[in-house]
């Protein structure tokens, strides 16, 4: 497996952005934002919303766009907040106390949102508004609801009060209780387009083209994401991967234990080693099929690219890719990650000395 050439060296990153409060702001949701704008000017807006889509596509931002403008003095062109009125600045300066955000209070792989939490808003919802206006509550990610507090946001659905406002925001509603999904309405929000996210980021960050296609192909269409990530950080992660593949496909089994081992203690290693490697198989699939260097993720790398496009094979390529979209599965599922990754590690390493062998 080659390894890359030093990678150049970007500028430094700003400060993140605050998140956007006005509908205005929102780039890529226009869908959405119509309905929602419509349900507005009829005066037909749900009680319960269910935003579904990846992380940092939108769906916070627009709940927060929404209790901003539900509680605007001065609306602007009738439904977007003003930024300028008291209500707005408490907004602003995330001090307004009927916009509550429900998250995890527990860490780790399966962070969790418990029922004392749920329990605490249903108390909430026994008062009206506490400045008159929409209070709004966004649950996010509302997976993480264990079952206790799932059942116990139900009453409040099966109920709703009055001028209140749910918004439960999740990856996808397979993972949320039918009976709650049934009684929220539902919004997909769309992966934004590739073009979009690297231009925001070279204009946001100054990046060049090459870094910021690199991290638009790491957020999967998630600006928000995109925004987060270091380009020099990621670069030294992938120069790791590659090491990684290259030392399975010529080691021992030992060696590849020793990675497992490693990889395991470190979730956020580990998920950048599957998406990196994933990314790494997928250009040398497109590579190998003609497809011009402008698609590619790793386009700093073309070279190297070219190099193991003339070596290897899509065979192996597929292999490598397929048993990384299982360890994948698998580890989403909450199976024991050292012995997934023992597996994961072995036919990364038979497909590697297939590779070799050619």
């Amino acid at each position: 497996m080659a390894t890359p050439k030093k990678d150049q060296v970007s500028p430094s990153l700003p400060p993140p952005q605050p998140a956007p409060m006005f509908f205005r702001e929102i780039l890529g949701q226009d869908r959405v934002l119509g309905h929602l704008r419509a349900a507005w000017k009829a005066d037909r807006l749900a009680h319960a919303y269910l935003f579904l889509g990846a992380e940092g596509v939108g769906r916070a931002s627009v709940a927060r766009a929404l209790a901003a403008a539900l509680n605007c003095a001065r609306p602007v062109d009738g439904w977007d907040a003003c930024g300028d009125c008291p209500s707005c600045r408490r907004m602003a300066a995330g001090t307004h106390a009927d916009f509550l955000v429900i998250g995890p209070t527990s860490e780790g792989r399966q962070p969790q949102i418990k029922i004392e939490q749920i329990r605490e808003f249903r108390r909430l919802t026994a008062y009206p508004p506490m400045e008159g206006g929409w209070r709004v509550a966004l649950i996010k990610p509302a997976e993480a609801m264990n079952p206790a507090a799932a059942n116990a946001l139900l009453k409040t659905l099966e109920e709703p009060p009055a001028r209140h406002l749910l918004i439960l925001a999740a990856g996808s509603d397979a993972d949320l209780f039918p009976t709650i999904v049934s009684r929220c309405q539902k919004m997909a929000f769309t992966p934004l387009p590739s073009a979009l996210v690297v231009q925001e980021l070279q204009s946001r960050r100054g990046l060049s083209r090459e870094d910021a296609v690199f991290l638009t192909a790491l957020s999967g269409g998630s600006l928000g994401r995109a925004l987060t990530l270091n380009p020099e950080e990621m670069a030294k992660q992938r120069r790791q991967v590659l090491e990684d593949l290259e030392k399975l496909a010529r080691g021992s089994a030992t060696a590849v234990l020793d990675w497992a081992k490693r990889l395991a203690k470190n979730n956020q290693e580990l998920d950048f080693f599957i998406l990196l490697a994933q990314m790494w198989y997928r250009d040398l699939l497109l590579l190998n099929s003609g497809a011009p260097s402008r698609l590619l993720a790793h386009q700093d790398c073309l070279p190297d690219l070219e190099k193991e496009n003339k070596q290897g094979g899509p065979q192996t390529w597929f292999a490598g890719f397929a048993a990384l979209a299982a360890a994948h599965r698998q580890l989403q599922a909450n199976l024991n990650p050292q012995l997934t990754l023992d597996i994961l590690g072995f036919r990364l390493q038979r497909q590697g000395l297939r590779y070799e062998s050619r």
